[in-house]
């Protein structure tokens, strides 16, 4: 019986010690999801951690194409409301993102802040452009410095649909057609109403002097 019992104990450490060193061994996630938007369009990229027990501090260091995207503005989420933060962006084209706290909080697939930028131009074909992590450090309010791993999906930026601007060209015409004809529909009213008033007076208008008339 005691055999049994001290096999059950032993077993019972080799499980435990497995599920810690097996937890251990995860590293916090750092992804960016797929996103795809239009020219000129303004839109969200949420910074997402997953599997982060105990998160009380976030340095990241990032990069974009400047000459594609223009950065707007960033919010902190809920789950890091409690957390300072600075965001330095006085070089287009890099982000630097530094958050701490006095305390962690656990993050497990959410978004720690959200990150706002504007396709700042018109796109005639549709590509990719990424954001690229230079640097990152996870910490947690014990100041021991986490893994990582980072999944950084693209941008996907669609073109300028071809038929969307011979629409507007379309409709361009048909405006003007139409003001040009309602133009000439009121010189003509005009030019006939003055022909009739003159003649009824006992005058004679030639569509000259009517047209005097109306410019008068």
């Amino acid at each position: 019986m005691k055999r049994f019992c001290l096999i059950m104990i032993g077993c019972f450490l080799w499980i435990t010690s497995s599920s810690v060193a097996f937890s251990s061994d995860k590293k916090a996630q750092l992804i960016f999801p797929e996103i795809s938007v239009t020219s000129e369009q303004e839109f969200k990229c949420p910074i997402i951690l997953d599997q982060v027990p105990n998160l009380a501090g976030i340095k990241l260091a990032l990069t974009y194409d400047k000459n594609v995207l223009t950065y707007v503005k960033s919010e902190k989420t809920k789950i890091t409301a409690s957390l300072m933060h600075i965001v330095n962006d006085k070089h287009p084209g890099k982000l630097v993102i530094v958050m701490a706290g006095a305390r962690g909080v656990p993050v497990m697939n959410q978004s720690v802040m959200d990150l706002y930028f504007k396709v700042n131009k018109t796109i005639p074909k549709a590509f990719d452009t990424q954001f690229k992590v230079i640097d990152i450090q996870l910490m947690s309010d014990s100041l021991k410095e986490l893994a990582y791993e980072t999944h950084l999906s693209p941008v996907h930026i669609q073109a300028l649909q071809l038929s969307e601007s011979k629409d507007t060209v379309s409709e361009i015409k048909k405006t003007k057609q139409t003001v040009s004809k309602t133009s000439v529909s009121e010189k003509q009213d005009i030019t006939q109403n003055v022909s009739k008033t003159s003649t009824a007076n006992g005058k004679s208008v030639t569509p000259q002097k009517a047209q005097n008339a109306q410019k008068q």
